[in-house]
């Protein structure tokens, strides 16, 4: 069977004198041309093309937030639950005898749970006090007002005034003095 170029389609003589892995009339070396004829043949391989996944990336910033969050709510709430006053309660009864209603006024609204807990305070530990709805009654409103303070809780202990809302010890110092 005659041999065949796979680059010039020469069909080899019998009689030639090249060597036998050699093309006679173009001179290249059959096993060479033949690869690279059978690589143009071949189907082109097309790059696969990935869509890219996006990354799942943790966001530590809103983590950090909502645990910082969490725990400002629940100290807090541990704050107002506990007791911060240096009184002695031992003689908390005896002073509260001697507080007439007329001597400690408390300015308050409907709706302010600050006024709502100096009140119970004052009831729980026997305080006589009036308590004046600046809501309710206008007079309260002017009264409020000629102390300078615009917020409640506004408490007047025997005509001075508190400094900031109500605060235990504070109330208890006026009374002492």
């Amino acid at each position: 069977m005659p041999t065949i170029c796979p680059k010039c389609q020469h069909v080899r003589p019998v009689d030639t004198t090249a060597p036998d892995w050699q093309c006679p009339a173009c001179g290249v070396a059959y096993v060479k041309a033949a690869e690279a004829a059978n690589a143009a043949r071949r189907p082109v391989a097309r790059p696969v093309i990935y869509q890219a996944v996006p990354e799942r990336r943790v966001a530590w910033g809103k983590w950090i937030a909502v645990l910082v969050l969490a725990y400002g709510a629940w100290a807090g709430y541990r704050m107002s639950t506990e007791r911060h006053d240096n009184i002695d309660h031992s003689d908390m009864p005896t002073l509260a005898a001697g507080v007439q209603a007329e001597e400690v006024v408390m300015y308050t609204t409907t709706s302010c749970t600050y006024c709502a807990q100096a009140k119970g305070w004052l009831r729980q530990n026997g305080f006589a006090f009036t308590e004046c709805n600046v809501e309710k009654d206008t007079s309260c409103e002017a009264g409020l007002r000629a102390t300078g303070s615009y917020g409640v809780p506004t408490l007047l202990v025997r005509g001075q005034l508190m400094a900031n809302g109500f605060d235990s010890e504070e109330f208890v110092a006026l009374l002492q003095q």
